[in-house]
């Protein structure tokens, strides 16, 4: 894989664009390449950060299991803004007409067309993904039009980190996390002016300058969660936090009804469906570097335009609970979000203090892991009874297990 990052750093002395400036670096072989698992690139520059075990990096991605999804809008900025345009010029032609009958067409033509602009740039859902499976491995590219998904293995896969300042007086430093994906070969064919249609936009952060003119933003952190994301366990600390964050969210605001939680909570990742992705590459690279399509990408998308379809299909950490249809009206089902915590922390407990292992099976198979554990078993069981006699005892339920 190529991992490369450069563009402008905090430099007061010197502009330039971060882009031109970035072609440069690529050009005459200075850019640093980075391994899948090397985080000492991400830093460049930078100190190295450390973060409690608590810790979870706070971005616009979506965790759906062994899935790791970040995703955004295709064009929905300048279409917007054209077709604000189109409704400004539809206005006064309403009202002056004069003698020309194809100002008042061109003004219908014009509503129309701005109606269905403004539709899709306010209310249409994300339609390009990045879709990490660590599962098989892989990384899933949206194509820039359809709805089929370059899929090229992890070790494969090419990225970039650029940076540049943004204001009328560079006051604020941004970093932006792109891909490079296939047939673009970043190794073989540098970085290109239309890079803003070639590659894949997978996260930017934006921070204003410190005291000591420093930047002072999470692009590394992201980064690093990325990685730790492929190449950790389930149970890495960053990881596991927002498994059981994804969770209570699920319990407390769609009340374990994962259908209406997609609907809702996740409804900007709602057009794809993780589980219809391959489990093998389409893409693969030759011994020089350069990409070789093996057959058509996979169509995951539901919809059009990202104005409709809304995929369901349940992640398998949640099996045997009550977010899993079978489960629904099952009393004794544990609440996706109550069974990581203890009932002094208003949880029902079934899996807190487990073992690594026990943990690590659940968040593979579900629930159903535990009977391959007996011991874990009876202490999940154990856990449920203790806390429904203490909450039930101190009327302190947030959800009750039994509503």
């Amino acid at each position: 894989m190529a991992f490369f990052r450069g563009g402008r750093r905090a430099d007061w002395k010197n502009g330039g664009l971060a882009l031109l400036r970035a072609q440069k670096q690529i050009r005459e072989g200075i850019w640093p390449v980075g391994r899948n698992d090397d985080k000492s690139i991400v830093w460049q520059g930078h100190s190295r950060k450390t973060y409690p075990d608590d810790h979870h990096v706070l971005s616009g991605f979506c965790l759906c299991g062994d899935f790791l999804v970040f995703s955004c809008r295709r064009l929905a900025g300048p279409i917007g803004v054209v077709s604000l345009l189109l409704l400004f010029w539809a206005w006064p032609n309403y009202i002056w007409t004069g003698e020309h009958a194809w100002m008042k067409q061109s003004a219908h033509a014009s509503l129309i067309l701005g109606g269905l602009g403004l539709y899709y740039s306010i209310l249409s859902r994300n339609n390009q993904f990045v879709i990490f499976d660590r599962r098989s491995k892989l990384v899933h590219i949206s194509q820039y039009l359809g709805r089929r998904f370059h899929t090229v293995s992890w070790e494969e896969f090419d990225y970039i980190v650029i940076d540049h300042h943004t204001s009328f007086f560079g006051s604020v430093h941004e970093a932006r996390i792109l891909t490079a994906p296939p047939p673009w070969s970043l190794e073989n064919d540098g970085l290109s002016l239309l890079w803003n249609f070639k590659s894949r936009f997978i996260e930017s952060t934006t921070e204003a300058h410190t005291m000591e003119r420093t930047p002072k933003h999470n692009i590394e952190g992201i980064v690093e969660f990325i990685i730790d994301f492929m190449n950790q366990k389930r149970t890495h600390p960053s990881v596991f936090n927002l498994s059981k964050e994804q969770d209570s969210k699920l319990t407390c605001h769609a009340k374990d009804n994962y259908a209406n939680y997609r609907s809702r909570i996740l409804r900007p990742w709602a057009l794809v469906d993780p589980e219809r992705l391959p489990d093998k590459p389409n893409w693969k690279k030759d011994g020089n570097g350069m990409w070789k399509k093996m057959h058509d990408g996979t169509i995951a998308r539901a919809g059009w335009f990202g104005l409709w379809g809304v995929t369901h299909t349940l992640p398998p950490h949640l099996r045997g609970t009550r977010a899993d249809p079978e489960y629904k009206n099952d009393l004794t089902a544990p609440l996706p979000g109550l069974r990581w915590h203890t009932h002094e922390n208003e949880g029902t407990g079934e899996l807190a203090n487990q073992p690594e292992e026990v943990i690590e099976a659940v968040l593979t198979e579900g629930m159903g892991a535990l009977e391959h554990f007996h011991d874990a078993a009876e202490r999940a069981l154990t856990a449920r009874e203790e806390a429904v006699t203490y909450h039930n005892a101190n009327r302190s339920w947030i959800v009750s297990p039994d509503a």
